[in-house]
């Protein structure tokens, strides 16, 4: 079994977005709690309504990626007004409107107030940024669904926007869906990021999908490519693949009670161990969501009952479950002594067996079964470490699964052969981007420590030696030159993509790689005009120079500059340095490249730096909201190091890894929309758009060719006496 499938956390609830100063303060723990949940995943959702649609238009096909281009093109200009944000004053989630009179879907731990009562009002607020008040109906916290309802009237027109609901019923693994929702609370200088994949699993109470949700899309939609809801989303695990959304059905089934203003359940988000005590007895092995049972429990339940090793399990009294904690959820709600009928899958054949439930364990007794469970968890460990590598196996219905990829080696066939590896010592450091028939490639410049180390893999397969030209350093750009006059330079589209298109990451021989959706259209990034030092620190209960170095982040000014760990600062711009706070709002009062004077204490001694600040290359953490992209340990391998302050952005949800930036972002139409440029977060990568590469590159071509010049002019010159 795999640890990750057993640490789902909702969060009942997103936080406020924390607006961090320009260095990382170690001194203060930002809590990103549920409403008393500890965090390790997240994301939660909610949806219900009034209108039932068909799940799927007959005459689809979601199998022809343009045809699936122009459905989700026309889905997300029906569903994106209806989308909402969830505001109380303490935190924010998303929702959407499912009736023209307000009726709004959330999810539970978005609007479940903590012990003392709400001291806010609710809100909700549209993408024009139009807020309206709301008031909670009904929620099932079992499975994670509230129901709200807006308090007043439309500001323009008769009714609100509002979408349809489909039936998660008709769901079947692989179908195509996207995801909205506002991940890290609302902004209205950012549209809801778009997420595309397919549909994984389907329970009786769930949805799981490969469309990456985040903090703060808790609540928020899953449609399918009609424009349908058929989630709200809940849940997630560490594992890109994993995200849980409430099924639509959950909500067609408890209408009446949600609207009457009923609340009811208990949300559980781990793994009971019910299943694997005598309560049932059996272990189960979970491979791209199906659940295999490779041990049964002598005199157990279920051996009783028939069940045997290798059987898939199908259903528990009627009830499909969609992963792990659905089955551990479903199996919670049964009472002991039970009988229940039972449904597997036994070599393509579904067996229909009966079986009579055990004595409930005490909980102390479940205890020490997950204990031993886990003891000595090497290989839990080892599975869950893969699971989160690029060498991940892929399911046969994800979005990224060889099926699916092979569906764009047509788009590819003429233009996909013009990106290269920049290797080091066999290694993949990072992507290139073939510019010319002559040998000009653009790569990621902070992921390139040294050029005349490297050797630049062509898509032929042939090794050559890069030499520098030039380097951009907002653009984070290197441009380098091989010994090659045939190659096929990438092409690129002549407008920006918008929101909703569909691209393409391939590998140094050209082949589909890594799929996905523009989710954001092209923007400037506000850590771009904030100037960064580039370090952490603490601050001592000491009443000299309290202020200590702990971490000197990789490409930063204060790096270039010497600064080191330890140092203890005493003046900025001769302002004496107390604490944390005061230094980080010192900095980003700065602009990018401006320079300020440093003094610190280093051994008993005063050194003094000038120092030219570099943007904000790193993102904030309230962008980020996961530690495993925010924590300096894991940047260069979850995180690009150098992951923001960009001058301009396409943001899209691929899933790529920090060395596999650098390379040429396709659309559909077979040319270059970007090149891909930084992996920031859990749903966030960056391509600088095709305009800015053309230019940056002709900027460098140009430099490159000024310095030649002047080299030659300066072999000219006679030698001097």
């Amino acid at each position: 079994m795999r640890y990750v499938q057993i640490v789902f956390r909702a969060i009942p609830r997103s936080v406020p977005c924390v607006d961090l100063s320009e260095e990382i303060d170690r001194s203060r723990t930002v809590f990103m709690k549920l409403r008393g949940l500890p965090m390790r995943l997240i994301a939660s959702l909610l949806l219900f309504s009034v209108a039932v649609s068909p799940t799927l238009a007959e005459d689809a096909d979601d199998s022809n990626i343009p045809e699936r281009q122009q459905r989700l093109y026309s889905a997300l200009e029906k569903v994106r007004p209806a989308l909402v944000a969830v505001l109380d004053g303490r935190g924010a989630g998303s929702g959407v409107v499912v009736s023209g009179d307000g009726l709004v879907l959330t999810a539970s731990h978005v609007v479940d107030s903590p012990r003392g009562g709400r001291r806010f009002p609710l809100q909700v607020r549209f993408s024009d940024g139009k807020g309206y008040r709301a008031e909670i109906l009904g929620m099932d916290r079992s499975v994670d669904s509230a129901l709200l309802r807006i308090t007043e009237s439309p500001k323009d027109g008769e009714e609100f926007p509002y979408v349809e609901l489909g039936q998660s019923s008709e769901l079947e693994r692989g179908d195509w869906c996207f995801a909205l929702g506002h991940p890290g609370g609302f902004r209205q200088t950012r549209p809801a990021p778009v997420r595309l994949g397919r549909v994984l699993s389907v329970g009786h109470r769930t949805v799981v999908s490969d469309c990456a949700i985040v903090l703060g899309d808790s609540g928020g939609p899953l449609f399918d490519m009609s424009g349908n809801v058929i989630g709200i989303h809940s849940m997630i695990t560490e594992v890109i693949v994993e995200n849980r959304h409430v099924a639509i059905d959950c909500y067609h089934r408890d209408w009446e009670r949600l609207k009457s203003g009923e609340r009811w359940g208990k949300l559980y988000s781990h793994d009971n161990g019910l299943s694997i005590s005598d309560f049932v007895g059996i272990n189960v092995r979970w491979r791209s969501f199906t659940p295999e049972v490779f041990r049964v429990q002598r005199g157990s339940p279920a051996d009783s009952a028939g069940i045997r090793t290798g059987d898939i399990l199908v259903s528990i009294n009627d009830e499909p479950f969609a992963d792990q904690l659905g089955l551990s959820n479903l199996i919670n709600h049964l009472d002991a002594d039970q009988r229940v009928d039972v449904v597997v899958d036994r070599n393509g054949r579904e067996i229909h067996l009966k079986m009579k439930t055990g004595d409930r364990p005490e909980p102390d007794e479940l205890r020490e079964i997950l204990k031993r469970r886990f003891r000595g968890g090497r290989e839990l460990l080892d599975q869950r470490n893969e699971q989160l590598s690029s060498s991940r196996k892929v399911g046969p219905f994800e979005k990224r699964s060889i099926e699916e990829l092979a569906k764009f080696e047509p788009i590819l066939e003429t233009t996909g052969a013009a990106t290269v590896e920049l290797r080091h010592r066999g290694q993949i450091k990072a992507l290139g981007t073939v510019m010319s028939e002559d040998g000009y490639i653009l790569t990621k410049a902070s992921e390139i420590e040294d050029v005349s180390k490297m050797k630049c893999v062509l898509p032929d397969g042939r090794a050559v030696t890069p030499t520098s030209v030039g380097i951009n350093n907002p653009y984070d750009l290197l441009l380098v030159k091989v010994d090659a006059q045939d190659l096929k330079p990438v092409e690129w589209v002549a407008d920006d993509a918008e929101a909703g298109s569909i691209v393409i990451t391939t590998d140094g021989r050209g082949t589909p790689l890594l799929p996905g959706v523009v989710s954001v259209h092209t923007r400037s990034l506000p850590t771009s005009k904030t100037g960064f030092l580039g370090v952490q620190m603490e601050t001592l209960r000491e009443p000299r120079n309290p202020v200590k170095i702990t971490h000197v982040l990789p490409g930063g000014a204060a790096l270039a500059a010497g600064v080191k760990v330890n140092d203890r600062v005493v003046s900025i711009d001769d302002r004496a340095i107390r604490n944390n706070q005061q230094m980080a709002l010192l900095i980003r009062a700065k602009k990018p490249y401006e320079k300020i004077k440093l003094i610190v204490q280093r051994a008993g001694q005063e050194v003094t730096m000038n120092i030219a600040l570099t943007p904000r290359y790193i993102s904030e953490v309230g962008d980020v909201l996961l530690p495993r992209y925010s924590d300096t340990e894991n940047l260069g391998e979850f995180a690009s190091v150098h992951n923001s302050g960009f001058p301009e952005v396409l943001q899209h949800d691929t899933d790529l890894f920090p060395n596999q930036c650098g390379g040429p972002l396709y659309g559909i139409s077979g040319k270059a929309i970007g090149l891909n440029i930084a992996r920031a977060a859990r749903i966030k990568s960056y391509a600088l758009p095709a305009a800015a590469v053309q230019k940056v590159y002709r900027e460098l071509l140009k430099l490159g060719e000024s310095e030649t010049e002047s080299d030659d002019d300066g072999d000219d010159q006679p030698d001097e006496e």
